[in-house]
């Protein structure tokens, strides 16, 4: 198993809960960073095939030629499969349901890392085919794929790596659902075993090579959406202050319009008012009339 098989390292305590041995920050373009991927809802798709462009690639090609014949093939590739038992061979039906999923397998397989995924571009996220997909393809239960890949395990020619993940739906005992995703990844031994090593090792550099590509792209692409995003952001700054600058001219004319109001006829500001006195008693108004004709009111 290369480096590259063990770029994370597994859990050693696996009843320690979910986050003991979680790595603090996984990045979302690599294969593992598919086991924390959120959950996708369940699509409804036809059986796939190796396309066209898949079957011109060499090393896909033989690939598929000698896997899909391994039953007769057992004894001149892939011998430490045959021999996981020790001294006792293995059954023949490993090698039926390794040849009856060969091609789903192979059209899944991500060239640049060897896992069973595939990297979405337009969303910066790699994602993991789930094992119940794959075995409904082969026309295989989900059971019998799982104890191929476990024995393919003991042989060194794959690479797992489980991760339980809580759903938000629960059973009849109120305690949610888990789901379990797995990490499947072809080691070189497989290819080394298959007889195809120089042809893993050429389709893989050229895969790294486009994936160095997108991974650029996905860079621009990143760089773009800020770029949008701080645009519309200062679109709303300058909209906000336009309107608050509006706000303070209308209050300003209004507060103006008030101030003409109050103004007098040639232009001076009307004298202040005298604050309301009340009530007058008639010898108040009496007095009052009296101070303004000159007079001065009778004593008492």
């Amino acid at each position: 198993m290369t480096s590259l098989d063990k770029d994370i390292p597994p859990r050693n305590n696996r009843k320690a809960g979910p986050a003991k041995g979680r790595p603090t920050a996984v990045d979302k373009k690599k294969p593992h960073a598919g086991l924390y991927a959120p959950i996708r809802p369940d699509r409804y798709r036809d059986k796939r095939s190796l396309s066209a462009d898949q079957r011109k690639n060499p090393l896909l090609r033989m690939a598929y030629h000698r896997l899909s014949q391994i039953g007769e093939l057992r004894g001149k590739y892939l011998r430490e499969l045959d021999t996981i038992h020790g001294g006792r061979r293995t059954r023949s039906e490993k090698f039926a349901a390794l040849a009856r999923s060969s091609e789903q397998m192979l059209l899944r397989m991500d060239l640049a890392t060897g896992v069973l995924g595939w990297l979405d571009v337009e969303r910066g996220q790699y994602f993991l085919n789930t094992q119940c997909n794959i075995a409904e393809d082969c026309g295989m239960s989900p059971s019998s794929f799982n104890r191929l890949l476990h024995s393919m395990q003991l042989a060194d020619y794959v690479y797992l790596r489980t991760e339980r993940v809580r759903l938000e739906e629960k059973d009849e005992a109120g305690l949610n659902l888990v789901r379990t995703r797995v990490l499947v990844r072809f080691t070189e031994k497989f290819f080394a075993d298959l007889g195809v090593r120089w042809l893993w090792h050429r389709a893989k550099k050229a895969a790294i090579k486009k994936r160095e590509r997108e991974l650029r792209q996905i860079g621009d692409m990143r760089v773009a959406r800020q770029e949008r995003a701080s645009l519309e952001e200062l679109r709303r700054q300058e909209s906000r202050a336009n309107w608050e600058r509006s706000q303070r001219r209308e209050t300003a004319h209004s507060q103006l319009q008030s101030v003409n109001v109050h103004e007098g006829r040639h232009g001076h500001p009307e004298p202040p008012r005298e604050p309301d006195r009340g009530p007058m008693t008639p010898d108040q108004l009496m007095a009052s009339v009296l101070a303004k004709n000159g007079k001065t009111p009778p004593s008492k």
